[in-house]
C-alpha cells in the first residue's frame, strides 16, 4: 500500500509540474502575440508616417524633397489656370480626413501648389486650352524638380475615362497649342528623358496634321500667296514706269519753254 502511495504521489507531482511548464509557455506565448502585436502597430504608424498618406502639402516647400528625386506621384484638384500658364492646385491627400472634405473655397485658394508643365512652351491658344479643360477638374501629379521660381516642374495626367488617363503636356503639344523644349536640369533623368521621347512623338503628330502652330494654309491661300508675288511686282513696274514717263514729260515741257 505504501508503495503504492508513493507511486501515486509521484505521479500527481509529475503532473502538477507538467502543468506548471505548460501554462508558462502559454502565458510567454500570450506576450509574444502581444508583443507581435505592438510591433506590427508600430510598423504600420512608421510606414504611415514616412508615406504622408495623411500629410496636406499646402505649399511647394511642404513636399518632401524624396517625392521629387522619386517623381512619386501624388493627387489634386485644379484651382486656377494662371496667366503665366502654371496650376493652381489644392493637394489631395492620399487618405482624406474630415477636415479636407470640409474645406472652403476660400481655404482652397489659400492653399494652392503653383504647379508647372515640364518639357513644353506654350503657344498661341495654350491658355485657353487649359482653361477649358482642366478647370475644376482632379489630376495626377508626377513632380519632377522645382524652379528657381518655387513653382513644381510636373507631368500632369487627366482622367479620360474609367480606365485610362491622358497626359496634359503631351495633349498639349498633340493640339498644336505648345511646343517642346530642352530642360537642361533633367538631362540625367532617365525617366524624363523616356517621356521627353513621347512629347517629340507628340509634337511631330501635330506637325504632320497641321495644327496650332502647324497649321498650313489651304491650297487657294497657298495659290493666292503665289499670286501675289508676281502681281506686287507688276504694280511696281507699272508705278516705276509712271514715274519715269511724268519725269520725261516735264522735262519735255521744260525744253520746248525754253
Amino acid at each position: 500500500m505504501a508503495v503504492e502511495l508513493g507511486e501515486k504521489n509521484q505521479k500527481d507531482d509529475e503532473v502538477d509540474i507538467l502543468t506548471k511548464i505548460t501554462d508558462y509557455v502559454d502565458k510567454q506565448l500570450r506576450l509574444f502575440r502581444n508583443v507581435s502585436w505592438v510591433l506590427a502597430g508600430a510598423g504600420i504608424i512608421l510606414i504611415v508616417r514616412r508615406t504622408y498618406v495623411f500629410r496636406h502639402f499646402k505649399v511647394v516647400s511642404d513636399i518632401p524633397k524624396e517625392f521629387v528625386a522619386k517623381n512619386i506621384t501624388f493627387r489634386g484638384h485644379v484651382c486656377e489656370v494662371r496667366f503665366d500658364n502654371t496650376l493652381g492646385v489644392y493637394h489631395i491627400p492620399l487618405i482624406r480626413r474630415l477636415k479636407y472634405s470640409s474645406d472652403t473655397e476660400v481655404s482652397k485658394q489659400s492653399s494652392l501648389l503653383a504647379i508647372s508643365l515640364v518639357g513644353v512652351e506654350f503657344r498661341e491658344g495654350g491658355h485657353e486650352w487649359l482653361s477649358g479643360h482642366l478647370m475644376s477638374t482632379d489630376v495626377k501629379i508626377t513632380p519632377f524638380q522645382v524652379t528657381k521660381k518655387h513653382t513644381l516642374d510636373c507631368m500632369v495626367y487627366k482622367k479620360k475615362n474609367w480606365f485610362s488617363s491622358i497626359c496634359v503636356n503631351q495633349e498639349l503639344l498633340r493640339q498644336g497649342v505648345a511646343v517642346t523644349c530642352h530642360v537642361p536640369t533633367l538631362v540625367n533623368s532617365p525617366v524624363f528623358q523616356k517621356l521627353q521621347r513621347q512629347l517629340l512623338k507628340a509634337e511631330l503628330f501635330a506637325e504632320k496634321k497641321g495644327v496650332g502652330v502647324w497649321k498650313r494654309p489651304s491650297r487657294v491661300e497657298a495659290l493666292q500667296k503665289k499670286m501675289s508675288a508676281p502681281i506686287s511686282l507688276i504694280k511696281r513696274g507699272l508705278d516705276a514706269f509712271k514715274y519715269l514717263r511724268s519725269l520725261f514729260s516735264r522735262e519735255a515741257t521744260n525744253h520746248k519753254e525754253k
